[in-house]
C-alpha cells in the first residue's frame, strides 16, 4: 500500500511530539511480510517501505512490527531497526508514524 512515514526515534530516543512535524517524511510502497533471518535462525516479520523517487532507490526496514494503533487512514508501528556502527550491528526501537497516501 502507498504510504508516508515518518520516523519516531533516532537511535531509539523518541523525538519530542511537537518535533515530528519537523521529521522528515518519506513516501512509497509499505509492504508487512515474513522472511527468513539468517542472523537469528528464524522467520521473523518485517515491515519494508520501498521509495522509489530518488535517483537510488531506498528501502526502510521495520523488524518485528507491531500495530499500536490505528485510526482514519493513519497507523503507528513499532518495532526494532537495525543499524551497522563501527563494523557491528546495532539494534534500536523504532516506530513509524504512517498516513495511508490515497491516490
Amino acid at each position: 500500500m502507498k504510504c508516508k512515514v515518518v520516523q519516531m526515534r533516532k537511535a531509539g530516543v523518541a523525538f519530542p511530539k511537537h518535533m515530528l512535524k519537523e521529521q522528515i517524511t518519506l513516501g512509497g510502497e509499505l509492504s508487512i511480510l515474513d522472511v527468513r533471518d539468517d542472523g537469528v535462525n528464524r522467520v521473523i516479520k518485517t515491515a519494508r517501505l520501498v521509495d522509489n523517487s530518488y535517483t537510488e532507490k531506498r528501502v526502510l526496514i521495520l523488524f518485528e512490527p507491531h500495530i499500536i494503533w490505528m485510526n482514519e487512514g493513519r497507523f503507528t508501528l513499532h518495532g526494532f531497526e537495525r543499524v551497522l556502527q563501527e563494523g557491528k550491528v546495532v539494534e534500536y526501537a523504532q516506530s513509524w508514524l504512517c498516513t495511508v497516501d490515497v491516490v
